[in-house]
Parts: C-alpha cells; structure tokens; sequence
C-alpha cells in the first residue's frame, strides 16, 4: 500500500517538476521575490518601528518569519492553480477516474511546494544572515524551521486546492483567494505581536494557524530553545492534519 501510494505521488509531482522546468523565468522570480521582499520591507519598516511594541530591537529578525509566511501563501495559491485549469479542461475528472486516492493529488502538490520553498527560505535566510540576523536555535534550528515551513506548506496547499476543487471556475477562485488572503496575513501575528493588537484583532489572531507557524519561526530565530515551541509546533501539526483531511474529502 505504501509503495503504491509513493508510486503514485511521485508519478503526479514529476508533472509539476516538468512544467516548472520548461518555465525558467518563472523559477527565478519566484525563488527571489522572497528575499527581495525581506530586502526592501524589512529595511524600511525597521526605522518606523518602535523596538519596545515588538519587543526586540531586531525587526529584522522579528519579520523574517512573517515574509517565509507570507510566502507560503502565495505558493498556495500559485498551487492550486493547476489543479483549477485542470478541472476546467476535464484533465482532473480523468484523473478522479482513475484508481488513485484522492489524498495523493494534494501530497503530490505538497511535495513540489516544499522543495520549491526550500530554496526560497534558503536565499531569503542568506540574504538574511548577510543583513546582520542571526538563528538563535542555531544550526539544528534550521531543521526545525523548515518542518514548520513543511506543516503550514502541507496545510495551505490542502485548503487552497479544497477551494479550487470546490469553486465553479478560476473567477471566483482568485475573488476568494484575493479577498481572503491579506486578511489571513495580517490577521497574524507577522508584523506586530499580539499584545500590540486590538483584542479583537488578536483574539482572531490566536485562532489562525499561521500565527503559530510564525510563532514557531520566531522563538528559533530569536529566543533560541524554549518551553513554548513544542506547544506551538503540536498545534500547527494539528492543524495541517485537519486542513489536509478537509482537502481529501
């Protein structure tokens, strides 16, 4: 069962290493966007924010977490979109017809996203470390962060292609998806802490899972090994494993 679920995972990710093959362009900018956006957001927000509400006076390093997030997003959506072409010219109805589970169509999408996000986080945290910023957790903290990276990739990717499965057509997608994803962004807790927010701000915050992926990046990149980052690991994996059955059915 294993091997035939491999099998099948691999043969439908192979498709989507082939496509981002054949668009080289499309593969640099989108390795580079996310160290262009730590560049020139982290840079010039830094001077307008008052040490004291975040709690560090290294603003940098507090929203590092936040562009990774933010670019977790973004890859989400950019996945799903095949997926909802797919739909739309009848290649997906074939594939549903075939004897394959259901749940391998998201593994397949989430193991492109994850290595593609590999090299994202890789550069931005280069360009990162080249502007002064430092892994607390040291080196083993690097491993975790990416299976943080990992756990919130798994649980975007099975939303957004839930949604892309579920919509009519790619219209009302990116309306939702355009609509809803700044919100799910700053309803976070990547630009400011919570205790900066207003309550009601923050007791939305508390309740999305990317605060808790943020969360997790943050205390490796700042505090080092502390009591809390298995508290907030346990509750994002929770939540990818909710999210990734949601995506299935």
């Amino acid at each position: 069962m294993l091997a035939e679920r491999a099998q099948e995972v691999l043969a439908l990710a192979r498709r989507w290493f082939i496509m981002l093959r054949r668009e080289r362009l499309n593969l640099v900018f989108s390795v580079t966007q996310p160290a262009i956006w730590l560049l020139f957001f982290g840079s010039g927000m830094g001077r307008a924010i008052d040490a004291r509400v975040v709690g560090t006076a290294d603003y940098l390093g507090f929203v590092l977490p936040g562009i990774i997030a933010f670019t977790v997003i973004g890859n989400g959506v950019s996945s799903a979109m095949p997926l909802l072409f797919d739909k739309e010219d009848g290649y997906l109805e074939k594939l549903m017809a075939m004897p394959i589970s259901r749940s391998s169509v998201i593994l397949s999408r989430f193991l492109y996203q994850t290595v593609l996000l590999a090299g994202q986080v890789t550069l931005v945290l280069a360009v990162a470390f080249a502007m002064g910023v430092r892994l607390a957790a040291g080196p083993a903290g690097f491993l975790v962060l990416m299976l943080t990276v990992a756990l919130l990739t798994l649980a975007v990717t099975a939303a957004f292609l839930a949604l892309a499965y579920a919509v009519p057509g790619h219209g009302t997608f990116f309306a939702i998806t355009g609509f809803a994803t700044l919100p799910l962004l700053f309803v976070s807790n990547a630009f400011v802490p919570f205790h900066a927010m207003p309550a009601w701000m923050a007791a939305a915050a508390r309740l999305n899972p990317l605060s808790y992926a943020i969360a997790s990046m943050r205390i490796l990149v700042l505090d080092g090994w502390t009591p809390e980052l298995p508290v907030m690991l346990a509750v994002l994996a929770a939540s990818a494993a909710l999210l990734f059955g949601f995506g299935t059915r």
